[in-house]
């Protein structure tokens, strides 16, 4: 079984625009990993959702340091704007939606 589907099965999840957040305790000595998705059906476009995906590993990249308990899960954010939204805009939900997780 991948890791995307163990944290979309036996995960938690919750909402935070533009965000949804899935995360999972790591079992063991298990590395936390990081998954980043950005659904073909909203963009069809590969530039677009790599566009996407790239500003928020950026931004996750940032503010990753603030929140130590993120070194004990496994995460997975899925982009559910229809639109492209700026850095600056995705840093803010990004930072709103990791800050529910503890």
């Amino acid at each position: 079984m991948k890791l995307s589907e163990k944290i979309h099965t036996g995960g938690q999840k919750f909402y935070s625009y533009p965000f949804r957040v899935y995360f999972l305790e790591c079992g063991g000595d298990e590395k936390p990993q990081r998954i980043f998705s950005v659904p073909k059906k909203i963009f069809k476009r590969a530039v677009k959702r790599n566009l996407v995906r790239r500003r928020t590993k950026e931004a996750f990249r940032h503010v990753s340091g603030s929140y130590p308990v993120l070194e004990t899960r496994h995460i997975m954010l899925v982009y559910t704007a229809a639109e492209i939204m700026d850095y600056g805009k995705i840093l803010e939900g990004l930072e709103a939606a990791l800050g529910k997780i503890g």
